[in-house]
């Protein structure tokens, strides 16, 4: 699609002269999201299951599993499929968010790790406008929705 692409720069002196593009898509395309999106749909189709263990959300991914030591594996997979391809996940940008959602006791001193990173854990996670809790509280969207109501509110009546 874009063979043979070529490009320039513009800098304070002027434009730079042109050169050739050589990988990637150009910033802003309209195809590139949809083409993330198949790529990754692609990549990551091994680890899917009858329930969704795998979503894709623009560039964030959710991996599920019931145990941690389940879900290191489950990363380590994804990890190898993504560099195969020659992607690379950030360890520094990467948390995770464990639910517990009954009773049982979770597992003692298992680390969620990529490579020999220790992941670190968050107590919320906030994606578009609601909040999920570890616990499955609720707490923190009402709080959030509450103060957005607010907001909207005392714009709508300077």
């Amino acid at each position: 699609m874009y063979d043979g692409a070529k490009t320039w720069v513009r800098i304070v002196g002027g434009d730079s002269e042109y050169f050739l593009v050589v990988m990637g898509l150009r910033q802003g395309s309209a195809l590139s999201s949809f083409l993330f999106a198949l790529m990754m749909g692609v990549l990551t189709h091994h680890i899917q299951g009858d329930v969704l263990w795998c979503m894709l959300f623009t560039d964030d991914i959710v991996l599920i599993d019931e145990s941690q030591s389940d879900f290191n594996e489950r990363l380590e997979v994804l990890r190898h499929a993504l560099e195969s391809k020659d992607f690379k996940m950030s360890k520094t940008k990467m948390e995770y968010l464990e639910c517990k959602f009954s009773t049982e006791p979770g597992e003692v001193g298992v680390d969620v790790r990529l490579d020999s990173q220790v992941i670190p854990s968050r107590g919320s996670f906030k994606y578009h406008s609601s909040v999920i809790q570890g616990g499955g509280e609720i707490d923190e969207d009402v709080t959030y929705r509450i103060g957005v109501g607010w907001i909207k509110w005392s714009f709508h009546n300077i």
